[in-house]
């Protein structure tokens, strides 16, 4: 089973937003829509207190394409958006090398990091009891 938990702060930059020039703040906007249109994966994007934030929530029951073109597209943002923050949860219990494991995309001044969870892994025994039969 694939369980995906993604969030993302979106900011322009993470430099000194008077000296970035509304016309680049504009393509960015424009190329985060894009993203986010294109990508049609359960990505929402919503804005509070006027700041963007996109949300995303897949499970299936196998890893499908979306898992990939979601985190290609959270790295996308990123890169054009550098000023984004947030993370992936990925959980997948058929891959060989983390079954028991969350892996962690963290997405900060245009890069994106993959370590292992430390929260909720192994998920046998911090979140579940191992099944006995």
């Amino acid at each position: 089973m694939i369980e995906l938990h993604g969030w993302l702060a979106i900011g322009e930059t993470y430099k000194d937003e008077d000296l970035f020039p509304q016309s680049e703040i504009d393509r960015i906007n424009k190329t985060v829509k894009e993203i986010i249109l294109n990508c049609d994966y359960k990505i929402t994007l919503q804005y509070s207190n006027g700041c963007a934030y996109i949300n995303t929530l897949h499970c299936s029951n196998h890893r499908t394409p979306e898992v990939y073109t979601i985190i290609k597209a959270y790295k996308h943002i990123s890169e054009v958006a550098t000023g984004s923050y947030g993370m992936i949860y990925l959980k997948d219990d058929e891959d060989k090398d983390h079954y028991n494991d969350f892996q962690v995309y963290v997405f900060k001044k245009g890069k994106c990091i993959q370590r292992d969870d430390i929260d909720f892994s192994p998920c046998i025994p911090t979140i579940e009891d191992e099944v006995i039969r």
